[in-house]
């Protein structure tokens, strides 16, 4: 080993950077590792490896390097992009940290990245004090514009997001969250104007370019310019379908079209009489549904209940189950499961759904839906939510949303194929329904619009709870939650009819997948 002060050691550190700088990306890895056999443990040598892991994507590599980089001499960029990398690896707890100790140490990067991977007010707190560092720091600006819109705080939204443009009037980021408040305050040409320079700009990323085509067509169709928003929507999937296509092909996953078809398949056979639980066992309400039937608006009115706890969105079930049940194909097979199985099933789910002093713990995942039948086998005797709004709506409206991708909001991208899905997922529900003896209550969208007292109390009954006048103001709630649904915007609205029957001024748009719809329409009894 030669001593800190060797010159070759310098020279070589040089030269690596110079080679970074120019994206001589292998170079600069191969002269860092020189620098190593010279000098072992070398900070800025191990840190040039960690930059290079992390730009070809190893996050694991790049942490590793960063981190052996940081004991050697700490540093917050050196932090920061430890963060990064553990962010990648879906390690939030060291992400935190680490963006956090960089930020302490004066990189305001620190606290602006600390800002993307927070929510609510630590994510606003985390802006802030990226800001306080770089007032004059359009990304975290943006953020923070993104972040009081999402709280429903639209006159500092518009204050950040205004002074982001004023910094980079081509921040997109700035322009979406601005266009959102555009649209909350009902300036829907002003909206799309504001989005205008996002969807032309060639540069901009297609997922965020995505975003921008759907608010354009949620403006235009505010506008009632249904063919205009057809348009916009179309685009925004076509864009989406082209990042994310390949999710039409995981068939392995629970919620592909193949795997609700093999569900089916099951349960049209499947004799569940002699299903139950040990005398005590503790159950959730399930609160299920097609996605866009109003799971969300339930969930806020039954969440404002005193005795009621709403769980965030999450696969709690399908993890636990997967937990335990590791050979895929079982998952089709509910009898197979073991009495000591489905007791560690049950563990599991209490374990990541954690204590609730409430009475009553309502699981809301619309697409639970699809293993009712393990539900059944592991729960028996749980109480089933079922959500439903005329499927035309539904469909439209699957087809219309900006999802995070995966197996089964792939399926909305086309609309040919969210009918299909739709078509699938009712048949395999309706199976459900005829051959589990579920304890279930149906509830109608549109019955919660012209009578939520009704329905509130009609729930609070099935739930064996009593009716709280604090239900009807579900929207003081919805203020208070983080809901990450793309409902979120809506349910904090008073009760609106304008989505009922919205299907038919999309009638010739839909007209392909009408023939699957309309029966479902007729046997759930919406007028044709």
């Amino acid at each position: 080993m030669t001593n800190a002060s060797d010159p070759e050691v310098e020279k070589l550190l040089e030269a690596a950077k110079r080679a970074y700088a120019g994206g001589d990306k292998p170079g600069a890895a191969a002269l860092a590792r020189q620098t190593l056999l010279r000098r072992p443990g070398e900070a800025t040598a191990l840190q040039i490896l960690g930059v290079v892991a992390l730009d070809a994507g190893d996050a694991a590599a790049a942490r590793r390097h960063l981190e052996a980089s940081n004991a050697a001499r700490p540093n917050a960029v050196t932090l920061n992009m430890i963060g990064v990398a553990a962010g990648r690896m879906d390690d939030g707890v060291v992400a935190r940290a680490a963006f956090t100790r960089a930020g302490e140490m004066g990189l305001a990067e620190g606290w602006r990245n600390l800002g993307v991977t927070e929510k609510g007010e630590a994510q606003i707190a985390a802006y802030q004090k990226a800001i306080a560092m770089a007032p004059n720091d359009a990304a975290s600006q943006a953020g923070l514009a993104q972040a009081f819109e999402l709280r429903h705080d639209l006159a500092r939204a518009k204050e950040h997001g205004d002074a982001a443009l004023r910094l980079d009037a081509g921040n997109v980021t700035a322009r979406l969250a601005l266009a959102r408040v555009l649209m909350r305050e009902k300036d829907f040409a002003g909206a799309e104007a504001m989005l205008a320079p996002v969807v032309q700009a060639p540069r901009t990323p297609a997922e965020l370019r995505a975003q921008a085509l759907g608010l354009v067509g949620d403006s235009r169709d505010r506008r009632d310019d249904a063919r205009g928003a057809f348009e916009a929507f179309t685009a925004a999937n076509q864009l989406s379908l082209q990042l994310h296509g390949a999710w039409l092909n995981a068939s392995e996953r629970l919620y592909h079209p193949d795997s609700v078809r093999r569900m089916a398949e099951m349960a049209s056979k499947l004799d569940a009489s002699g299903w139950s639980a040990p005398a005590g066992t503790r159950s959730p309400v399930f609160l299920v549904g097609f996605p866009r039937s109003g799971t969300t608006l339930l969930d806020q009115i039954l969440e404002s209940h005193s005795n009621i706890v709403c769980l965030e969105e999450s696969e709690h079930f399908s993890d636990a189950l997967g937990d335990v049940v590791t050979e895929p194909s079982r998952a089709f097979a509910p009898a197979s499961l073991t009495t000591e199985e489905m007791q560690r099933v049950r563990e599991g789910y209490w374990r990541r759904v954690g204590d609730r002093e409430a009475s009553v713990v309502v699981d809301k995942y619309p697409l639970n839906i699809v293993v009712l039948p393990l539900i059944k086998r592991v729960f028996p005797n749980a109480k089933i939510i079922f959500a439903l709004r005329d499927p035309r709506d539904v469909v439209l409206s699957c087809f219309q949303q900006r999802f995070t991708i995966n197996a089964a909001m792939a399926q909305f991208l086309e609309l040919d194929r969210a009918g299909a899905y739709y078509d699938q997922a009712m048949t395999l529900f309706e199976l459900c329904r005829a051959r589990l003896n579920l304890n279930l209550s149906q509830v109608r969208y549109e019955d919660v619009v012209a009578d939520l007292e009704g329905t509130a109390r009609a729930l609070c009954a099935f739930l064996s709870v009593p009716f709280e006048d604090r239900m009807l103001n579900y929207r003081e709630t919805a203020l208070k939650r983080d809901i990450a649904t793309p409902s979120a915007r809506q349910v904090i609205e008073p009760l609106y009819s304008r989505s009922i029957g919205r299907w038919r001024r999309y009638e010739e748009e839909l007209a392909p997948v009408l023939p699957v719809l309309t029966p479902w329409a007729e046997r759930y009894g919406y007028a044709p």
